[in-house]
């Protein structure tokens, strides 16, 4: 593996898997040998809803960065702002609201 360095300001932007909201990829799984899906840096724009979701086979990951939301972890709302984080364990119920425009950074890992 090699040393791998990006600059936000010239990665692509690209619609996120849920179909709303964007994010810029700084890591895929295609570029390292560890267990990681991605992290990204993902926006969504105030009222933006990811719809519940799981992921039966990876873990999730939140920094906050800018903004405010709601996540829903199975049915118990969370309400998440700057410099927060929060971890979603794999295959459990989850949705994400912003409230204000956000910006996060998402990070996924797959079981091992």
């Amino acid at each position: 593996m090699k040393t791998n360095k990006k600059n936000i300001e010239e990665l692509p932007v690209v619609t996120t898997t849920h179909g709303i909201g964007e994010k810029q990829v700084l890591l895929n799984s295609q570029e390292t040998s560890a267990s990681l899906t991605q992290i990204a840096v993902t926006q969504l724009k105030a009222g933006e809803t990811a719809e519940e979701h799981r992921h039966p086979t990876m873990e999730e990951f939140f920094l906050f960065q800018k903004g405010d939301a709601i996540i829903t972890v199975n049915k118990e709302q969370i309400a998440c702002s700057s410099g927060d984080f929060i971890s979603i364990p794999a295959n459990t119920l989850h949705s994400l609201k912003a409230v204000t425009d956000i910006e996060i950074i998402t990070i996924g890992c797959a079981l091992r």
